[in-house]
């Protein structure tokens, strides 16, 4: 039997144990990492795989101006840097990030937190090695982890999801008196003030006092002609029959509205009233009535271009 010396088998251990060493440090692992989102689940994977929501929140898009943004139906690419998002399920999204000749195939999972149903669990897994686990991850990783960071703070902020900083606030003005009408919608301005005026005449003349506010909706029939609805805020209850050209109606005070402010083009009326029923929907509230708005600015009679500052707001409970 031939006995190897020490000078022979000493560097064959080392190299043996090194072997070994690198063979545990690039095995492979799966790395998890989640946050908790004040969102729910099914309609989260919406903002998981829509890349213009996606670069709202994914890192290093969300930093980039969307100006030097190129957004596909499938990618976002911003210089180097590349998110492709490969595959959608109902509760999770397939993406690989690409910067240069590196790439990193992730999951995000949305899981619904079973006695919270508002809340979501949002988890990360990709393959990664024991080594860089031990140096707390690859760049793209640890950027990739701020990133789920990121869609919990997205998943707080109304303006992000909706477009509009929607809250909840309560009705404070509760007696008013009501007025509508049908019109051609390019006489709309004229046609507004007229019925604003209308309304504060026959105030005058019914014995109350109008107390400034003035609220309004409108309707577009798509035949050119616009239902328009006006409304001004009295100082006490008043008695109207049916066949009356105005209406008293009274708001139950405290009850729930949701609102945003808003200053800006008129048109944009429409937009925030979708944003506002998506967010709606988003929380299951229940509508009690049409949406309205508060004019903020003074005067009334706008045109649909005009820049206005106004409360728009959703009846709910």
């Amino acid at each position: 039997m031939i006995m190897m010396n020490r000078k022979t088998w000493i560097p064959l251990l080392i190299l043996l144990i090194s072997g070994i060493a690198l063979f545990l440090a690039l095995r492979p692992v799966k790395e998890i990492y989640g946050v908790e989102g004040n969102y729910r689940a099914l309609k989260a994977t919406e903002h998981l795989a829509n890349p213009q929501k996606v670069a709202k929140w994914m890192l290093p898009f969300s930093t980039v101006s969307p100006a030097d943004l190129k957004i596909t139906p499938n990618a976002i690419i911003a210089g180097d840097d590349t998110l492709e998002i490969s595959q959608q399920s109902a509760i999770d999204v397939k993406y690989v990030k690409k910067k240069g000749s590196a790439s990193m195939p992730f999951l995000i999972t949305a899981e619904p937190l079973l006695d919270q149903p508002g809340k979501t669990i949002f988890k990360l897994a990709y393959i990664s090695t024991r080594l860089n686990t031990l140096k707390g991850g690859t760049e793209m990783e640890k950027e990739t982890k701020q990133s789920l960071d990121k869609l919990k703070k997205y998943f707080q902020d109304p303006v992000q999801i909706y477009g509009f900083d929607v809250k909840r606030i309560t009705v404070t003005d509760t007696t008013f008196l009501f007025a509508s009408r049908t019109i051609a919608a390019n006489k709309f301005a004229e046609e507004s003030k007229a019925l604003f005026d209308f309304l504060i005449s026959e105030s005058k003349k019914r014995d109350v006092v109008y107390t400034g506010v003035r609220i309004f909706h409108m309707e577009d029939d798509g035949n050119n002609t616009r239902k328009i609805f006006a409304g001004i805020s009295i100082n006490r209850s008043l008695k109207t029959r049916n066949d009356d050209p105005v209406n008293f109606k009274m708001m139950p005070y405290g009850k729930n509205l949701l609102a945003v402010d808003y200053e800006g083009p008129y048109y944009n009326i429409k937009k925030i009233n979708e944003a506002i029923e998506e967010y709606r929907t988003d929380n299951k509230l229940v509508s009690m009535a049409i949406p309205f708005h508060k004019y903020l600015s003074d005067g009334y009679g706008f045109t649909d271009s005009q820049v206005v500052k106004l409360r728009v707001c959703y009846p709910v409970y």
